[in-house]
């Protein structure tokens, strides 16, 4: 009976190690696939802040084309330009970042279009001719429509 136990506990040794082994690696599995998992999300997610400042982007400077056509008397047309020329330049800042520091980049982009858009109404209002007041008008619904994407854009990094 003295030559059983040390075979018995062999055995319970040699079986523990081996579960040991076998669970160390299946956890070292688990650790890789949510390392992959979590760098293609990151990767997804800076996909979908690049595109959206791309299309910020090209919508900002066909806003700021369009700000070209105002008259320099008007006068708020060059607080409007200066400000879309602004977001401009957050965009651009914000293309060059990555992750979290993009996004707060695009969150200060979002600001500026809000500032922009009610000086937009504001300078609308007070147009001097039809025109003037269409033109506006139309950069109002460009920087709008751009601002609801962006704000959708940096939703959608966030899942």
């Amino acid at each position: 009976m003295r030559k059983v136990w040390p075979w018995i506990l062999g055995i319970i040794v040699g079986v523990i190690i081996v579960a040991l082994l076998l669970g160390l690696r299946a956890s070292q599995q688990a650790y890789r696939v949510a390392r992959g998992e979590v760098n293609a999300r990151v990767a997804a997610a800076q996909d979908r802040i690049d595109m959206g400042v791309e299309m910020a982007t090209t919508a900002v400077d066909l806003a700021l084309a369009m700000a070209g056509d105002l008259p320099s008397q008007q006068a708020y047309a060059d607080l409007i330009k200066q400000d879309i020329e602004e977001i401009g330049k957050r965009l651009s800042e914000a293309a060059e970042l990555k992750g979290e520091q993009a996004i707060a980049k695009l969150e200060e982009s979002i600001a500026q279009f809000d500032q922009t858009l009610q000086d937009l109404e504001t300078a609308s209002n007070e147009a001097d001719t039809p025109a003037v007041k269409a033109t506006l008008d139309r950069i109002y619904g460009v920087l709008e429509a751009t601002r609801e994407q962006l704000a959708q854009a940096l939703i959608n990094a966030y899942r």
